[in-house]
């Protein structure tokens, strides 16, 4: 015993044998891309937290931004309206009686008014509502805005805000024509608590903090969602570590303001940390069950052959168990690509029995072209010693035992055994995800499309509507004011009565213009799709006449919807396949019920209207349904583009589907699906 034990002494093994450094390097690969992994998470929060910063944002200053333009108007047209009472104040500026009717009005205009001055062309104040108001730095900078003001011309740019520096509230001005020719400013002094409601709204949509600082002095702060600068007290200077990454800054044109966003620096912190601890325990894991497995290794190496069989036997069989429970699937090949082991896991994702596998190649699992690459790397590995795909997980195609196919994350490794190399395949199953990114992708795609369709809408209604509703009041309050003396005190209130709805209705417009949701409609009306496919029939008359076409409509029923919206589907439909018509060929168009042959036919109706026009290309057969998506020239077949796009959102917003299958030259079919009516 004691000679055995000299002479192991005296032949010394290397501590890391010429079988360990595979095994090694593979830890350490490992152990690097869980840290990479790791590393990659936590940059996509920051990126994610700073991108809802932006977001929000951009979105905070562009609502404070229209708050402001919308002040100066309403301010506009206050001052047209009380130019009267104005006049009487600077003429007797001791009558308090008719100081204080002009302070009420505006009061009910701008109920966070302070107080109002009236200046002359060069800006100086000829009234204010209380003494001292006007100071040094408010005089400068009424008297620099009136010297930009060409009182004689069309008109003038109002800045969107002149808040004071210094001061807790901001100013907005207009300009004032007296009598006699000679011009002015109205200046009044608001409270910027709206301002302060939309910080606190967003803030509250956001779950971030948002501040409006002072430009030449970022640690300033000037207005949060509590209100301004005077109701801070103490906390009116922002600390630097308040700057967490990822927070947002941009400024608001024509002020002094600059508008932070400032995510949860330490939710964002404690999210990061807990992604790095995880990877910590993951790698200390990892090499705690290393260096274990390696030092059994080593400590095997330098017993008797006999005993290092036996425990190399007992080792092996922990594995086995071991990767036979995996979750992943492994599949062991030669050089050849034979099939030497395959776990428990590849025969649940296979559907192959073990015996089925082994001694097969690997090709059953794999299609081409995946199978040929896979080939190809591993001959030119085995020739040049190159390696593109050993350590590296690459998503391939697999095959199941039934044909049907599923991808895959390939990660492969290395045994050389002898003159023998074999490999170990780890088989992840990346269906669940690729379905995930896919849904993810679709809804993205609505998403953006949707949006784009909301801003050509908007624009249409702003540039369409906007200019004649302003007209109507421009109109209005002019007739008012040349003819106020000629007019009853009725006639001048229905005059005043119509500018103001004039108003209100344009600034309704901007409204919806500026948010343009689309309402759904009530689907708990019961309404007879015959009636309206003979509605529909009356109206498109001449056209069918003029082009000797021919519909047959079946009975179909009744379904719930809106009568006014599904009119239009059909009579959009209807109107397609007139016009989308081979030359020389008479229209035939036919509506139907689908065949009734699945579950959901007891809760829904499905129309189906065919016609034997152009058809459409089977890539633009999606793309038809996109708002002012056109496949021909405007000069060969007129149109907008809007009518299948509004066709989809009526029958979505009606709970309902509809899709189109069309062979060019031979027609198309819409299938229009509806809940149907009890």
């Amino acid at each position: 015993m004691r000679s055995t034990d000299t002479a192991s002494q005296e032949v010394r093994r290397p501590f890391l044998g010429s079988m360990l450094w595979i095994p090694l390097l593979l830890i350490l690969v490992a152990c690097g891309g869980i840290v990479y992994y790791g590393h990659q998470v936590a940059r996509t929060l920051e990126q994610s937290v700073a991108a809802s910063a932006r977001a929000g944002g951009r979105a905070t200053a562009h609502e404070i931004a229209g708050f402001i333009n919308r002040e100066h108007d309403r301010l506009h047209a206050f001052v047209d309206e009380k130019q009267a009472e104005i006049r009487q104040v600077l003429a007797h500026p001791d009558d308090w009686q008719a100081i204080d009717a002009l302070r009420a009005s505006l009061k009910r205009m701008f109920p966070e008014t302070i107080a109002f001055t009236v200046t002359d062309a060069d800006g100086s104040p000829l009234f204010e509502d209380f003494d001292g108001l006007v100071g040094a730095v408010c005089e400068s900078a009424m008297r620099t805005f009136a010297q930009t003001i060409d009182f004689d011309g069309e008109g003038f740019e109002i800045p969107p805000i002149h808040p004071i520096p210094g001061a807790y509230h901001l100013d907005l001005m207009t300009a004032l024509r007296f009598d006699g020719g000679q011009s002015g400013l109205f200046f009044v002094s608001v409270s910027p608590s709206r301002i302060a409601e939309i910080l606190a709204s967003a803030e509250k949509a956001s779950g971030t903090r948002i501040l409006l600082v002072k430009r030449d002095d970022p640690d300033l702060i000037e207005v949060t969602a509590s209100g301004a600068r005077d109701v801070l007290k103490d906390g009116f200077r922002l600390a630097p570590e308040a700057l967490v990454p990822g927070y947002f800054s941009t400024d608001l044109p024509g002020t002094h303001w600059r508008l932070l966003v400032l995510p949860d620096g330490e939710g964002l912190a404690d999210a990061v940390r807990g992604v790095y601890v995880k990877v910590a325990v993951l790698v200390l894991a990892l090499l705690v069950i290393s260096a274990a497995l390696l030092l059994a290794i080593r400590r095997y190496e330098q017993r008797n052959s006999t005993l290092f069989t036996r425990s190399l036997q007992a080792s092996v069989g922990r594995q086995r168990a071991i990767l036979q429970s995996m979750v992943d699937g492994m599949v062991t090949i030669d050089a050849g690509g034979t099939i030497h082991n395959v776990n428990n896991a590849v025969t649940r994702l296979f559907g192959y029995q073990q015996k089925e596998l082994i001694g097969s190649n690997v090709s059953v699992l794999m299609p081409e072209p995946d199978r040929s690459a896979h080939d190809g790397y591993l001959r030119n590995y085995l020739t040049t010693g190159e390696s593109k795909i050993l350590g590296n997980g690459r998503e391939v195609t697999a095959r199941r035992k039934d044909g049907s196919l599923f991808p895959v994350l390939l990660t492969l490794g290395e045994s050389v055994e002898g003159d023998e190399h074999i490999f170990v395949g780890i088989l992840h199953d990346r269906s669940a995800n690729k379905e995930a990114q896919r849904k993810i992708e679709a809804q993205a795609i609505a998403i953006e499309r949707s949006n784009q369709e909301l801003e050509e809408i908007s624009q249409i209604a702003a540039k369409d509507l906007q200019a004649p509703l302003q007209q109507i009041a421009s109109l209005g309050e002019e007739l008012g004011v040349r003819h106020m003396a000629a007019l009853s005190s009725i006639e001048q209130t229905q005059i005043r009565s119509l500018a103001a709805k004039a108003r209100d209705m344009s600034e309704l417009v901007k409204g919806l213009a500026d948010y343009a949701h689309v309402e759904r409609e009530p689907v708990d009306s019961r309404v007879d799709l015959d009636a309206i496919l003979g509605d529909v029939q009356r109206d498109l008359a001449t056209v069918i006449a003029a082009t000797d076409a021919r519909i047959t409509v079946q009975a179909l029923g009744c379904v719930l919807g809106n009568a006014k919206q599904l009119r239009q589907v059909f009579w959009n439909l209807l109107d397609n396949a007139l016009k989308f018509r081979e030359p020389g060929s008479p229209p035939d168009i036919s509506v139907s019920l689908a065949a009734s042959g699945d579950e959901s036919a007891d809760s829904a109706v499905a129309v189906l209207v065919r016609d034997n026009g152009i058809g459409i290309p089977e890539d633009q057969q999606e793309a038809v349904f996109d708002a002012f998506h056109r496949l021909h020239p405007r000069d060969a077949y007129p149109g907008m583009g809007l009518g299948l796009s509004f066709c989809r959102k009526i029958v979505e917003g009606l709970h309902g589907q509809i899709s189109v299958s069309s062979t060019p030259g031979e027609g198309s079919t819409f299938r229009v699906t509806l809940p149907r009516a009890g």
